[in-house]
Protein backbone atom coordinates (compact mmCIF):
# COMPACT_ATOMS: atom_id res chain seq x y z
CA UNK A 1 0.00 0.00 0.00
CA UNK A 2 2.48 2.68 0.75
CA UNK A 3 3.83 1.81 -2.86
CA UNK A 4 1.03 2.65 -4.09
CA UNK A 5 0.67 5.88 -2.17
CA UNK A 6 4.13 7.02 -3.59
CA UNK A 7 3.23 6.07 -6.51
CA UNK A 8 -0.27 8.35 -6.30
CA UNK A 9 2.49 11.34 -5.41
CA UNK A 10 4.40 10.68 -8.13
CA UNK A 11 1.47 10.97 -10.74
CA UNK A 12 0.29 13.90 -8.99
CA UNK A 13 -2.80 12.22 -7.55
CA UNK A 14 -2.34 13.42 -4.09
CA UNK A 15 -3.49 16.78 -4.85
CA UNK A 16 -6.97 14.92 -4.54
CA UNK A 17 -6.53 13.73 -1.33
CA UNK A 18 -5.92 17.30 0.41
CA UNK A 19 -7.25 20.64 0.55
CA UNK A 20 -5.63 23.09 -1.57
CA UNK A 21 -4.31 25.53 0.98
CA UNK A 22 -1.93 23.17 2.21
CA UNK A 23 1.20 22.13 0.02
CA UNK A 24 2.50 18.79 2.79
CA UNK A 25 1.72 16.04 2.79
CA UNK A 26 -1.66 15.44 5.20
CA UNK A 27 -2.00 11.53 4.78
CA UNK A 28 0.50 9.15 4.84
CA UNK A 29 1.51 7.35 1.67
CA UNK A 30 -0.08 3.85 3.51
CA UNK A 31 -3.41 5.92 3.68
CA UNK A 32 -3.18 7.28 0.38
CA UNK A 33 -2.22 3.42 -0.97
CA UNK A 34 -5.32 1.88 0.76
CA UNK A 35 -7.30 4.80 -0.86
CA UNK A 36 -6.40 4.13 -4.31
CA UNK A 37 -6.47 0.63 -4.10
CA UNK A 38 -10.36 0.85 -3.18
CA UNK A 39 -10.88 3.38 -6.06
CA UNK A 40 -9.01 0.97 -8.54
CA UNK A 41 -11.56 -1.03 -10.05
CA UNK A 42 -13.72 2.30 -10.74
CA UNK A 43 -11.02 4.98 -11.30
CA UNK A 44 -10.90 6.90 -14.36
CA UNK A 45 -8.89 5.63 -17.12
CA UNK A 46 -6.85 9.25 -17.24
CA UNK A 47 -5.92 8.54 -13.28
CA UNK A 48 -5.23 4.88 -13.67
CA UNK A 49 -2.79 5.00 -16.52
CA UNK A 50 -0.50 7.68 -15.08
CA UNK A 51 -0.61 5.82 -10.87
CA UNK A 52 0.15 2.03 -12.73
CA UNK A 53 2.98 3.53 -14.76
CA UNK A 54 4.35 5.35 -12.02
CA UNK A 55 3.60 2.16 -9.71
CA UNK A 56 5.75 -0.25 -11.75
CA UNK A 57 8.71 2.02 -11.74
CA UNK A 58 8.74 2.50 -8.41
CA UNK A 59 8.29 -1.66 -7.77
CA UNK A 60 10.66 -2.76 -10.58
CA UNK A 61 13.47 0.12 -8.20
CA UNK A 62 12.90 -1.87 -5.58
CA UNK A 63 16.05 -4.97 -5.14
CA UNK A 64 13.84 -7.14 -3.58
CA UNK A 65 11.42 -6.95 -6.23
CA UNK A 66 14.16 -7.39 -8.89
CA UNK A 67 15.67 -10.19 -7.20
CA UNK A 68 12.41 -12.11 -6.94
CA UNK A 69 10.43 -11.08 -10.22
CA UNK A 70 13.47 -10.81 -12.00
CA UNK A 71 13.40 -14.18 -13.33
CA UNK A 72 10.28 -14.59 -14.42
Amino acid sequence: MTLLGAASEEAGLDRYLKVNTVKRRTHSLYRQGLYWYDCLPTLREDWLRPLMIAFDRIVREHAVFREIFGII
